[in-house]
């Protein structure tokens, strides 16, 4: 399908390309607004992580049960994801193709998170769980709606390898950003105010009102960084007389023949699982193995600058590799930051800060910004592996293929309430309300150990045998990029 063409040929015709204006290259300003539907999402996404801790400590709920409900309510919203997919593919209105299911998603996001986090804890507990489960799962539909579309509006927002991973930086610092201003918001500013901590009901109304309505708002200024390049031209080939039309059972013929989209699936979902129980994890980390829950909202704060220039060096980095190879170079220093972790767990020595306790916190922030850059440069990835169906089948996908991806992303990733959940219980706490900055059982400080650095390793290994299967790197995308245009060039001919 594709010629053969050396690297010298590649860059040639890449010029070639940009030259001719066949790079439908977005403004800068217009990737840094639109960056924000990721971080108004990740924005709910901060208290969907609390969601086991709130309904623990807070309305005083069994660990192992609402893990349970959350995992169950996960998979039955991931079912429903190829369906809101085919739904975006198939829409095309006056306002657009992705800009109604931002907003809409984002409205249901802002409303069922705040009721959630304003559960009284009075109820009857069959009415705590009943009631807290719903909401859940309404959130998370929600969340699918929006998600989407920020992997689903990648390709149309620019078609540039080069440019692909602008969206990355600015994605990148604004979640760096968010979570640690978040965590330091909640654990070190607000909790200390409030009379049981961060176990007040009180607290997290407070915050959620707080978070989702500058959600809302990012939602907002996204919608308008993507406003001119929503529109069918940008859409693959969808401009193309007699394009091939969608159906819903093409799902089935990307899941199984889109070999790059499989394993990406695999490396992206394995690391969002220990991302998602790590993030859960820290709580427990700081407070009950450091006995400093305020040390947490400092500790992410303090790994901003290192954070965004990591940030800075990795994009621009990927802008001269590629993105496959800089997420394979990120994968790798990630694990072996762990491993040097695992080497420097034992200077830990009941919540007395020396030395050894510092340098741990030092590489532990290092690690945290290398594998979350990492998981950020997944995104524009998932453009990627829109350009290559286009290619391989002539359909524009990119509702389905971001979908497909968060559809297994979900399945994976919500057992991160299930196994923290699990191992709180398997380790005695499973109904107990846990005190904060106190000590606890030899079991369950290995249990927290596992969730911080075990399954993070896991989640790298995965990757890294995931990536020798993934072939969509800087040579295979350009020369896709160039038989997507001679394939349009020659269809405006026929015409």
């Amino acid at each position: 399908m594709l010629k053969d063409m050396d690297k010298k040929e590649i860059e040639k015709k890449r010029k070639k390309l940009k030259e001719k204006g066949k790079y439908h290259n977005a403004e800068k300003w217009q990737i840094a607004l639109f960056a924000l539907n990721n971080t108004a999402t990740n924005t709910a996404f901060v208290l969907i992580m609390y969601y086991a801790f709130f309904t623990q400590n807070v309305l005083g709920l069994s660990a192992a049960i609402v893990g349970g409900i959350a995992t169950a309510m996960r998979m039955f919203d991931g079912f429903t994801d190829p369906f809101i997919g085919f739904i975006l593919d198939k829409t095309d209105t006056k306002f657009g193709k992705f800009r109604p299911f931002m907003f809409a998603g984002n409205v249901i996001l802002v409303i069922t998170i705040i009721l959630l986090f304003n559960t009284p804890p009075e109820w009857a507990s069959n009415m705590k769980y009943i009631y807290t489960a719903a909401l859940y799962g309404i959130a998370i539909i929600g969340y699918t709606f929006q998600t989407s579309c920020t992997r689903g509006a990648q390709a149309a927002l620019t078609n540039d390898p080069e440019q692909r991973p602008l969206f990355t930086f600015f994605d990148s610092i604004y979640n760096t950003v968010l979570f640690a201003g978040a965590t330091y918001l909640i654990m070190t500013v607000m909790a200390p105010n409030y009379a049981q901590n961060v176990n007040d009901p009180q607290l997290w109304s407070h915050v959620s009102i707080m978070f989702m309505a500058g959600s809302f708002v990012m939602t907002i200024l996204a919608i308008i960084g993507i406003w001119s390049k929503d529109q069918t031209k940008f859409f693959g080939l969808s401009d193309v007389k007699n394009n091939v039309e969608v159906k819903f059972g093409d799902a089935w013929d990307v899941i199984k023949n889109n070999r790059p989209l499989q394993m990406l699936i695999v490396a992206a979902s394995t690391d969002k699982l220990a991302l998602t129980a790590r993030r859960a994890g820290f709580i427990y980390f700081f407070s009950n193995i450091l006995y400093n829950t305020a040390l947490q909202g400092r500790f992410e704060v303090t790994v901003m600058l290192p954070a965004i220039i990591v940030t800075y060096i990795g994009v621009k980095f990927a802008e001269k590799v590629g993105l496959k190879n800089a997420f394979v170079t990120l994968t790798w220093l990630g694990t072996f930051l762990i491993i040097a972790l695992l080497i420097l767990t034992p200077v830990i020595d009941g919540g007395e800060m020396t030395t050894g306790v510092w340098i741990l916190l030092i590489v532990l922030g290092a690690q945290y910004s290398v594998s979350q850059l990492a998981g950020n440069i997944v995104i524009p990835m998932i453009a990627d592996c829109t350009d290559y169906e286009s290619l391989r089948s002539g359909k524009f996908m990119a509702g389905f293929i971001g979908t497909i991806f968060s559809f297994v992303d979900k399945m994976i990733s919500s057992l991160g309430t299930v196994i923290i959940g699990a191992s709180i219980a398997l380790a005695g706490y499973g109904g107990v309300r846990i005190p904060p900055n106190s000590a606890v059982s030899t079991s369950l400080e290995i249990a927290i150990m596992f969730i911080i650095l075990g399954l993070p390793l896991i989640g790298h290994v995965a990757s890294l045998i995931a990536m020798k299967f993934y072939k969509l790197d800087a040579k295979e995308m350009a020369k896709i990029q160039n038989a997507l245009d001679e394939k349009k060039q020659a269809a405006a001919d026929a015409v």
